[in-house]
């Protein structure tokens, strides 16, 4: 009954992170954690606590992400090496350093980032999360200017996504849907169209309209980085009037999201509209950039 209640409360407790952000349900992510300590010290039955290990690690997991998401990166690698600890190995491991990964990479370190990646690769046993460990490799060398890497890495994701049975794929693991796909080729093909050539602005532009026209109101936080992405593609293609438009629906959306990675998000397109003199887009940021980061 334990494991069956932890993992349901982790479920709910996800669900708030991705509508509202980290910063939402942090309070009762720790709660829940607190409980588990306990709770897992009275688990006599060594198939019981099996199972309820792995739950802990994915509730460890996600108190890194929340804590990610909040802008607490150290408190993010506590959990995340926490999750480690309790993980049984297999997918769930892979997902724990691929999430490790993703920090080094928010932080502006691509190469650190694909390290942990490719070691999250060697325990990874699902085309699914495969997919997820290709987009985000590829990701990385977007970052890194380095295109011909980046687009069979893309390639790879599209071709281990289109064998992932997506269906079965864990809770922890389903954010990753054919949206986030879109999404995340989107990202890829920014960064190429700023680390490479910015012609790579018009498939961005096209993959993240598919994101953004998928993402359900349960992805509010994923819609929102594909919005600012969006706008930032339209800016880098000299659309001012479309790149302010979306920026309207990206800076609606990050307000109610209590997430400072959505703050440092748009940084950069709140830069580059100062660069394009789109003032109104300029102007409709920078209050969010100033606000509290529980508020961002």
């Amino acid at each position: 009954m334990h494991v069956k209640h932890l993992r349901a409360m982790t479920s709910a407790l996800r669900a708030v992170d991705y509508r509202y952000g980290g910063w939402a349900c942090r309070t009762q992510v720790q709660a829940l954690l607190s409980w588990c300590d306990k709770a897992f010290a009275h688990s006599a039955n060594d198939a019981v606590r099996r199972d309820f290990r792995c739950a802990i690690a994915e509730l460890h997991s996600l108190a890194g992400w929340t804590a990610f998401d909040a802008g607490l990166g150290g408190s993010a690698h506590r959990h995340f090496h926490l999750a480690l600890n309790f993980a049984q190995g297999g997918d769930l491991v892979a997902n724990i350093r691929y999430r490790m990964g993703r920090v080094h990479l928010h932080h502006g370190g691509p190469a650190e980032a694909l390290g942990m990646f490719r070691l999250a690769g060697l325990v990874a046993t699902s085309h699914h999360t495969n997919a997820i460990l290709a987009a985000n490799q590829a990701w990385c060398y977007a970052e890194l200017g380095q295109r011909v890497a980046a687009l069979a890495l893309l390639g790879r994701a599209h071709d281990e996504f289109a064998r992932a049975d997506v269906d079965d794929a864990p809770p922890w693991a389903a954010f990753f849907d054919v949206n986030d796909l879109a999404g995340i080729t989107g990202v890829v093909y920014t960064a190429l169209a700023s680390t490479v050539d910015q012609s790579y602005a018009r498939p961005a532009i096209a993959s993240l309209r598919q994101a953004v026209a998928g993402y359900r109101d349960d992805m509010a936080r994923s819609r929102s980085f594909a919005l600012i992405a969006l706008s930032l593609n339209h800016l880098v293609e000299g659309d001012v009037d479309e790149a302010a438009a979306v920026g309207v629906l990206a800076v609606e959306q990050a307000g109610d999201i209590m997430s400072a990675r959505t703050r440092k998000k748009l940084e950069p397109l709140h830069d580059e509209a100062g660069r394009r003199s789109a003032t109104r887009l300029r102007e409709l940021i920078t209050p969010l950039l100033a606000a509290p980061s529980h508020a961002a």
